[in-house]
């Protein structure tokens, strides 16, 4: 059989593709099954998804099975056709992925067919719903519409967990930690700064999650600095600079601000040098953080080197029992004493890793132990 001729599975129990969309704003999820292959969607009355727009071609996109899986093929269309976001030629399409036929959105899913018609009582399968995010929205319109809610009104918290001086056990500072507080949004803020990404807003909501952790960090006790998080996107965005001074200009709680940037964003060391001499000009400190989670990026630490040196937890964890490890992060605290840079040892869980950490050099620690966000 040709592949490109192959009907979804239909037998009872079997896993059956479909598409699900809003015909109109704040009206019903609809749901389009697909029952033969290749599926076209377009403007035209012989679609197998008609679509009445003229930003729509005629025969738009098609889904495809290509090698036993489903994927969404661009049939040459003039607005082109988005899978999350990225506009794409053919795209293999995972469950919950995001389709965008010029301005029309769908969410592809599989449905887990109990009576083995289309209509009757579904539910999705255990393997399935452990991929999708169970609170996003069934529409990036609507996760829009929901975010520009969440902006609004500041739907947002902040916890803070405390930076300690290894050495004398006082506060160093407070790493602020946004949650969303929406109520038909995530709290995590990793799906919900994804969403927020997909959805164009997430410079806006990095900047709010700032300015919340600035103005509640007045509850906190005196003294220590204020570490925060910047997002590897917002390296590239002229705003960035301009939020920051804003920032410097609203901090009546004289803490020295740090921002955070993970060490997986780190790859343009010459983009990286502006962003430093940016920070120092507006009397900020930055820190690389979760270095080692991944390949450790000795190049940019020494090329450009932070004012702290965030270990990850992955590196931390284990060292009181790990030759190994201990001579990793020594080697790492060694070159970067070298260089001027404090360590801080994230993930510290007891005090049988906190002493390691002390007499490996590390000059702050981060973890349970010392406190949980709050």
């Amino acid at each position: 059989m040709d592949p490109e001729r192959a009907l979804p599975p239909s037998a009872d129990g079997a896993l059956r593709p479909y598409l699900e969309h809003f015909a109109e704003m704040g009206g019903p999820m609809q749901r389009v099954p697909l029952l033969a292959l290749p599926f076209v969607l377009g403007r035209s009355e012989t679609a197998g998804h008609t679509i009445y727009s003229s930003k729509v071609s005629k025969e738009h996109a098609a889904i495809v099975a290509v090698d036993g899986r489903y994927a969404v093929r661009d049939l040459q269309s003039t607005n082109g056709t988005f899978v999350n976001g990225e506009r794409v030629d053919e795209r293999v399409l995972q469950d919950g992925d995001i389709i965008h036929v010029a301005h029309v959105e769908f969410r592809f899913r599989h449905q887990l067919i109990v009576s083995g018609l289309v209509g009757t009582r579904v539910t999705r399968p255990v393997e399935q719903t452990q991929v999708v995010e169970a609170d996003q929205p069934d529409s990036l319109i609507r996760g829009a519409q929901l975010l520009d809610e969440l902006l609004a009104t500041e739907a947002v918290a902040v916890l803070y967990q405390p930076i300690v001086d290894l050495q004398t056990r006082e506060i160093a500072g407070y790493e602020a930690l946004g949650r969303g507080t929406h109520a038909e949004l995530p709290g995590d803020p990793e799906p919900l700064l994804r969403l927020a990404s997909q959805c164009g807003k997430l410079t806006a909501l990095c900047h709010l999650f700032r300015r919340c952790a600035l103005a509640s960090a007045a509850r906190l006790p005196r003294g220590g600095s204020l570490f925060l998080n910047v997002h590897a996107a917002e390296l590239a965005d002229p705003s960035l600079v301009e939020s920051l001074a804003a920032l410097i200009e609203s901090n009546s709680t004289g803490r020295q601000l740090v921002m955070e940037i993970a060490e997986s964003s780190v790859t343009d060391v010459a983009a990286m040098g502006e962003a430093r001499h940016a920070f120092r000009s507006l009397a900020i400190q930055f820190a690389y953080d979760d270095f080692g989670a991944g390949q450790a990026r000795l190049n940019e630490l020494i090329e450009v080197p932070p004012d702290y040196l965030k270990l990850d937890k992955t590196l931390v964890q284990g060292l009181d029992v790990s030759s190994a490890r201990r001579e990793m992060v020594s080697a790492l605290v060694n070159v970067a004493k070298g260089l001027g840079v404090l360590t801080v040892a994230e993930g510290i869980e007891t005090e049988a890793v906190a002493a390691v950490c002390r007499e490996l050099g590390c000059d702050c620690g981060q973890g349970y132990f010392f406190g949980v966000p709050t």
